[in-house]
């Protein structure tokens, strides 16, 4: 994946992390479409179905939501009030965007710091599914609360660089540009 961004080099590698984990949240999503096709088909077909597999289909929601946050910031997914937003000045712009990725930075580590005794917890008693046939592993599905937050906390604090720079006028917009070559 060959980008145009010309963003230092602390930008660009954690921004490649977090690349990396939309992928996850990619691939995740691909496999829940497949999960509850499987399931569809199962029980409407053959007349049978799967704890584990039913299971499988909430357990894919969560890398989906939590890798998929820090992605959706990066591309600039994220929602926001565009109709306000656009009619500001661009450093007035970066400003906001400054002031929101220090809030997400705050939040990050927050949730990041509460969630540890929780999945810490979950992993020393390797809590599993009370449900006979589900699956055994839940502590690996509750351990993506701080990988997703960490991921999100590390996008913040990319994304407050790039409109720390940009507030104090040491970069040109155009240099971090996100489109792929030949969109």
């Amino acid at each position: 994946m060959n980008s145009t961004r010309t963003e230092p080099f602390l930008d660009r590698i954690l921004g490649r992390i977090v690349d990396v984990a939309g992928w996850g949240a990619a691939l995740s999503g691909l496999a829940l479409v497949l999960v509850v096709g499987g399931n569809v088909l199962l029980r409407y077909v053959f007349n049978t179905g799967s704890v584990a597999m039913q299971e499988l289909e909430w357990h894919l929601v969560s890398p989906i939501a939590l890798l998929g946050m820090a992605y959706g910031l990066r591309h600039g997914g994220h929602v926001r009030v565009d109709f306000l937003y656009d009619r500001l000045s661009r450093r007035t712009r970066a400003g906001i965007d400054l002031f929101s990725a220090l809030l997400m930075v705050v939040l990050g580590a927050a949730v990041i710091w509460l969630s540890i005794p929780y999945v810490g917890q979950s992993i020393m008693m390797a809590e599993g599914s009370p449900d006979p046939g589900g699956l055994p592993y839940r502590f690996l599905l509750k351990a993506f609360i701080p990988i997703g937050f960490g991921l999100l906390f590390v996008q913040a604090i990319a994304q407050a660089l790039i409109n720390y720079r940009d507030v104090i006028g040491m970069v040109d917009p155009a240099g971090y540009a996100t489109e792929m070559p030949g969109e």
